[in-house]
């Protein structure tokens, strides 16, 4: 991605707005929770929540440049946990309301999601079913002007504090087996109706702070509105928005890797074992030199998914192998800073440790690692 002064001059911006908004960053972690609701309101305030959007839609109409410096941005904080949320809000559900929504959905979540009244969740696993959109079982059955959904999502980011929820789930008739793509849809569900159940879970190994839950519909009621795109059209969309998504973790987590790497090196130079700096010795500079190597790479083919899609050209699979080394490359230098800073750094609480645990949630978030290396195979055999 060919970024230009304009795009410095908003990464000095964007960075002073979070270290600002996100000061507090080690108390959520300590407390488990962030002040979504409030900190959403304050990054929309600074115009933030809505860079890429049609300014018709109330957001700012800038190229992807922008949202390639912001997840870089959002990877320079001391947790994973602002950027797993946001990510969710800013270049997942977003977009994806104003590319499918309806004029009443702009209205009614785009525009105040983009200021930061509302807050979006995208509700797509199953209990079970991780990454596996085929075991989805929820379903919308068609009312008159509305659609009637029940069924389960789980592991959603938000889960418990969202306004509202993009639901996928199976478009059919009442007494038609909800099985296969072909009748999966996508549903905007305000999470204040009745028949909606949140549930928040508790403990959890990283990106404490980030809220995660449950969400379950019984007989709730929307309008057909509500529904984005046309029926059937639902595993289209949410691929589309996937190969966004990926590409914007990918940044994240290479931005990550970098600042583990220079925590690793950085008190291998301070560190001293027989006699010798630990940066010294060959075994130790060689695992960071590795490391710095694969990360050069995985720098520049990020920037290069996000030019194809700022050019609209197909993207899914570069996503999806940036995701995949992009955040193993996370987890390599968070484990790398953790041996480098040995029994410190595996004290409770400190930011080396925080590292180790928040990258963990790179082989499940945003598609399992065997979901894209799944989707990686495909392309090698056949003629996509």
């Amino acid at each position: 991605m060919r970024l230009t002064r304009q795009h410095e001059l908003f990464r000095t911006s964007v960075r002073s707005v979070l270290e600002r908004e996100c000061a507090a960053v080690d108390e959520w972690e300590r407390a488990g929770a962030m002040p979504v609701h409030e900190l959403y309101r304050g990054l929309g305030g600074e115009g933030l929540l809505g860079l890429t959007l049609p300014a018709g839609h109330g957001g700012l109409g800038l190229d992807l440049g922008y949202s390639y410096v912001w997840a870089q941005e959002l990877g320079r904080l001391a947790a994973g946990s602002p950027a797993m949320s946001l990510s969710v809000q800013t270049d997942i559900v977003l977009p994806l309301l104003s590319a499918a929504g309806s004029g009443r959905v702009v209205e009614e979540f785009v525009r105040p999601a983009v200021r930061g009244e509302r807050v979006a969740a995208l509700a797509a696993t199953e209990p079970g079913g991780g990454s596996d959109l085929a075991a989805v079982r929820t379903t919308a059955v068609p009312d008159g002007d509305e659609v009637v959904l029940d069924g389960r999502k789980a592991y959603i980011t938000h889960g418990s504090v969202a306004d509202f929820a993009v639901v996928l789930c199976h478009l059919t008739a009442a007494d038609t087996a909800a099985t296969g793509l072909d009748s999966l849809a996508l549903v905007v569900v305000p999470a204040d109706l009745p028949g909606v159940v949140r549930e928040r879970y508790g403990a959890k190994l990283g990106n404490r702070a980030c809220d995660h839950g449950s969400l379950e519909f019984t007989g709730v009621r929307v309008p057909r509105e509500y529904v984005l795109g046309e029926p059937g059209t639902g595993y289209e969309w949410l691929s589309r928005v996937f190969t966004r998504e990926r590409a914007f973790l990918a940044a994240v987590a290479a931005v990550r890797a970098q600042r583990a790497l220079a925590g690793a090196l950085g008190r291998a130079r301070e560190r001293g074992v027989l006699g010798r700096r630990l940066a010294e010795h060959q075994a130790v500079s060689f695992a960071l030199a590795e490391l710095d190597a694969e990360l050069a790479l995985v720098e520049q083919y990020t920037g290069e998914v996000f030019r194809l899609l700022q050019e609209d050209r197909p993207a899914l699979r570069q996503a999806s192998i940036a995701k995949l080394r992009a955040t193993r490359l996370e987890r390599e230098a968070a484990e790398a800073q953790l041996r480098v800073h040995g029994g410190e750094g595996y004290l409770d609480g400190g930011p080396v440790e925080r590292a180790w645990r928040d990258a963990r949630a790179g082989a499940l978030a945003g598609g399992a690692d065997e979901a894209l290396l799944h989707l990686i195979t495909a392309y090698l055999t056949t003629d996509h």
